[in-house]
């Protein structure tokens, strides 16, 4: 019954012939708020409008904030908006695409084509405005009535001598008939504006409308009036008024608003946002992540976002192609690791904190050893439809059903408890790979593989058997592949110093098999058994990969630290086989794309899975990011339109469409905007000044041009925008300008100019003509006497070169001797890599001669292009100097500490044990946390993660590297904030 309720609901409100294909859940749009924070004047949002030019408007207590994506433009009361007093109520659009405005203190403005014409004021709040189908202007206000603008300048106010009780007018409305509806204070009121003297009809309790307080009015795409009350939303059939929805009944409603898809959005005083759709009757509050749960203002702009204005600053609410399963919906943990979709569809998800089985869109907690949650680290679904969880500290558990079955670990004879890779094979053999190395299960007993046995490392991440029999093995120092009961090391090292092999990927119709490493892509040609990278070289824009997903074999779907990458497969098979040099083009999809960590995880597997619907489930430190391909066609974002915001000539703002610059004007700046909302940051944009540019200039994303010292003439500025790899706006916009010449510049002034200098120029010459004839003689004479002085001058020329020869050796010497001295970091301080490396070498060798214990310890920087991203570069450099200082100060005199590059750092402790070089690190590491950064930003906190290695049964210091390295990252993987050694 509740079912076939909803239908009629939308039946009556939509009508439409057309059925929508997909409703988002309200808890699935990405979401994104804006307060004062980000440069609003105030956090309470009366109305919200996007103008004709795209722009998108807010009315606030303290002005009209103008929003171009990524800036706040404020208006309040000045010179240029005429406006009495900074607070702004109501915004109307006029059909020819004028922006009305009106606000306390009865102010009221107009905005047509950037320009503000003032208006004047009826001096009382207003609460709403609308400009009728005969051009006339009325104004609904607080505690003055209703008030009617003629377009001939006359004033006329309707209250309670003209038959309209309250004076407290919250909405005024006009429905396709052209009756005028009123939302008041005490009711709904309608009259006919055609009429000589309207009259007003409150609208009477029999008509099923309660007798309250009136906030909202909507007419619906087929002309039905809705009316938000204190007690909920009604609907009008003919002259009855009938509740719109039960659930709605006492819900105080501010306002209405119904998209593009017909569906009902409702912002209330104190129960935050309710949507009705063919989902049913959705709720948004604070909980969900609203500012405030009294919604004042709503709004849909033409990229389909909705703008919800409250209390406490704007909400955007944006379908996108990824949605998140999170903790809000019930997963145990928002560190998910691993991935599996079972044999009976449902879906398997493994974190940090539990493991979970989602089943039609339901999650269960499934329960680990003794009833604990289940710290998984992999996932694996056996022949017999078991599946096998690798786990980080409890070996490996087997589950039948949801029950736990069987726990393998040390005591069983695992080398290491901490599993991050599985496979199951039809024999009845379970492949383990874990931190300590891989293990074969077969009838209980336990075979191990070491580095001894041919293992590139003993920390193994990932497990695949290819059709024919090979088992392709990653770690974290390569990859391997068993065959005929040997394990034959993959030459990965040779291919831009490849480490870590994440995952594998081979297609059902292809014996080729592709690595995720942290290079790139890696592919093994099984034809000439030759390995081909796709890395940074091809034009991937990074290079850890952590899972591979096929889209319908025409597409790459690669996880990383970045985002999720979208490539083509047979871009990634050309530039493998060198049939192609770069990537033609790619998609990476991140937090903008509604991802809500672009952090994805690996070093697990599977880290990612397609599943059999389609859609692809990726493993976040946010939860899990799923993305349906079929849908992102949906998503293909338009060509966003292009302003001119502001000119200004030797630092004299200018408006309007074009200008006349006065003469000696110097320098001249325009600033442009493209007006779109959905990745303002992703927005190109090329210029072209005609009369100056030849070409395009291409900008990039900045949003200014400058022209300096530009000689006086007419000039037209062209700027078009642009998504990357999208098109250039078809209209550019432009600002035309003329410099006026100065006195000297114009046309009369040269001819006369030239004029007097050919006359001035013949009084030369004559001039000298005759000093010439009187000179012949005198220069004849001289001629000998200068021959001999420049013999003298040849001479004493080839002894300055043969001085300037020394001086060039000297400055040789000089350079070579400044170039050995480039030994040191220019920002910390600190000794460079190559200081570093040099000591490093002479150390080692030292410590191996000696017999002495050296530790080598890597820092690095946690989540430090965070601390870029959210406080500024300037900011990560002082953090940088800040973090080198302390480390100087825990050194002692025979430690050597540098910058090893980027936010990492590298520490030398000679005749140093492993213990004491953890109470160091350990110590270090305590002291970092505790660094007081907040004069740098406020909020501001640092961490850092440790690799520390002994050079003990080490033969080389490269193989010390390598070892602190593996340690670093492994530290980093378990959460950072840690010594690892």
């Amino acid at each position: 019954m509740l079912l076939r309720f909803f239908s009629l609901i939308l039946f009556v409100l939509l009508s439409s012939s057309q059925v929508v294909a997909r409703t988002t859940p309200l808890t699935d749009y990405f979401r994104e708020s804006l307060t004062t924070r980000d440069g609003l004047p105030h956090n309470t949002i009366n109305a919200i409008t996007q103008s004709h030019d795209g722009y998108l408007w807010f009315a606030t207590w303290e002005g009209a904030a103008r929003y171009d994506g990524r800036n706040f433009i404020v208006f309040g009361r000045t010179a240029e908006t005429g406006l009495p007093d900074v607070g702004i109520r109501a915004f109307h659009l006029n059909g020819n695409g004028d922006l009305l405005l009106g606000g306390s203190r009865g102010g009221m403005a107009l905005v047509r084509d950037g320009r503000w014409q003032h208006l004047p004021a009826i001096g009382t709040l207003i609460n709403d405005l609308l400009r009728d189908h005969n051009g006339d202007l009325w104004i609904a206000t607080e505690g003055g009535g209703l008030f009617l603008q003629r377009q001939n300048g006359q004033t006329q106010q309707f209250a309670s001598q003209a038959g309209l009780r309250p004076s407290v007018i919250y909405r005024v409305l006009q429905d396709k008939q052209g009756l005028i509806w009123l939302a008041t204070q005490q009711g709904l009121y309608w009259f006919d504006p055609a009429a000589p003297a309207p009259e007003f009809h409150l609208v009477a309790l029999e008509s099923g409308l309660p007798l309250t307080s009136v906030f909202a009015l909507l007419i619906s795409k087929e002309g039905q009036l809705l009316v938000g009350t204190e007690q909920g939303v009604f609907r009008r059939n003919d002259t009855e008024f009938t509740p719109l929805h039960p659930q709605l009944a006492g819900v105080a409603v501010a306002t209405l608003m119904l998209d593009q898809q017909q569906q009902l959005w409702i912002g209330t005083i104190n129960r935050g946002l309710l949507r009705l759709s063919d989902l049913g009757l959705e709720q948004l509050t604070v909980t969900e992540g609203l500012p405030n749960n009294r919604v004042l203002a709503l709004w849909q702009d033409r990229e389909l976002s909705i703008w919800i204005g409250t209390n406490g600053g704007v909400l955007r609410l944006r379908d996108t192609p990824f949605t998140n399963l999170t903790t809000a919906k019930g997963l145990a943990d928002n560190y998910v690791r691993t991935l599996l979709q079972h044999q009976d569809s449902s879906v398997w998800v493994g974190t940090s904190n539990g493991l979970n089985k989602v089943v039609a869109q339901q999650i269960e907690h499934i329960a680990g050893v003794g009833g604990n949650p289940v710290s998984a680290l992999s996932l694996a679904q056996g022949p017999d439809g078991d599946v096998w969880v690798g786990t980080y500290a409890e070996g490996v558990l087997r589950y039948r059903g949801n029950q736990l079955y069987q726990q393998y670990d040390r005591a069983d004879g695992l080398v290491s408890n901490e599993v991050r890779a599985l496979l199951p094979l039809a024999d009845g053999t379970v492949w383990i790979g874990s931190s300590g190395g891989l293990t074969r299960l077969k009838d209980g007993q336990m075979q191990h593989f070491h580095v001894a046995d041919g293992l590139p490392g003993e920390f193994v991440t990932a497990l695949h058997q290819s059709p024919d029999g090979r088992l392709w093995v990653g770690t974290g120092s390569g990859g391997a592949v068993f065959e005929n009961g040997k394990l034959r090391r993959l030459s990965l090292q040779q291919h831009d110093d490849v480490h870590y092999v994440f995952g594998f990927y081979q297609a059902d119709n292809s014996a080729d098999v592709w690595l995720a490493t942290d290079r790139g892509l890696v592919r093994y040609e099984t034809a000439t058994a030759a390995l081909q990278l796709v890395g940074l070289a091809a034009g991937l824009p990074f290079d850890k990969i952590f899972a591979i997903v096929p889209e319908q074999d025409q597409y790459f779907w690669l996880s990383s630290n970045r985002g999720v990458l979208r490539i083509k497969q047979q871009d990634a098979i050309a530039i493998a086989s060198g049939q192609q040099q770069k990537l033609v083009n790619y998609e990476l999809y991140g937090e903008s794309d509604g991802m809500l960590s672009a952090q994805c995880n690996g070093g697990s597997m599977p880290a990612a899975v397609a599943l059999n619907t389609g859609v692809l489930w990726f493993a976040t430190s946010q939860g899990v990011a799923m993305v349906e391909p079929s849908r992102l066609a949906d998503f293909v974002v338009k060509t966003p339109p292009v302003v001119v915001q502001q000119i200004s000539a030797d630092g004299q703002l200018y408006g309007g469409a074009s200008a006349e610059f006065p003469p000696g004007t110097r320098r001249i700046a325009l600033q442009f905007a493209g007006l779109s909302y959905v990745m303002p940051s992703r927005i190109q944009y090329r210029t072209q000044l005609l009369g100056f540019d030849q070409h395009w200039v291409e900008r990039g994303p900045q949003q200014v041009a400058e022209y300096t010292n530009l000689a006086p003439g007419s000039y037209r500025f062209l700027v078009s925008a642009a998504y990357p790899d999208g098109d250039w706006s078809a209209q550019p916009a432009h600002f035309d300008f003329v410099i006026q010449p100065l006195f000297w510049q114009r046309l009369d002034f040269i001819a006369s100019a030239v004029l007097t200098l050919i006359l001035l120029l013949l009084l030369l010459y004559r001039a000298r003509m005759l000093s010439l004839r009187n000179n012949e003689n005198r220069l004849r004479q001289q001629v000998s006497e200068k021959t001999a002085a420049l013999q003298q001058q040849a001479t004493e020329l080839r002894q300055v070169v043969a001085e300037k020869s020394d001086l060039a050796e000297q400055l040789h010497q000089q350079a070579q001797a400044f170039a050995l001295q480039a030994r040191e970091d220019g920002l910390t301080g600190l000794a460079n890599r190559r200081a570093f490396d040099e000591q490093l070498a002479a150390e080692f060798a030292r410590a191996a001669r000696l017999q002495h214990l050296l530790c080598l310890v890597l820092i690095d920087i946690d989540y430090f292009k965070r601390i870029n991203d959210d406080f500024s570069h300037l900011t990560g450099d002082a953090v940088l100097k800040r973090l080198a200082a302390l480390i100087k100060t825990q050194c002692r005199d025979i430690d050597v500490c540098a910058r090893w590059g980027g936010e990492e750092f590298a520490l030398l402790l000679p005749q140093t044990s492993l213990q004491q070089g953890r109470e160091v690190c350990e110590r270090l590491r305590q002291a970092i946390a505790q660094m007081d950064c907040q004069d740098l930003a406020p909020g501001l906190t640092v961490t850092a993660s440790f690799g520390l290695a002994v050079n003990t049964g080490l033969s080389h210091y490269d193989k010390l590297i390598s070892r602190a390295d593996t340690l670093l990252y492994q530290a980093k993987s378990q959460g950072r904030d840690q010594v690892c050694g």
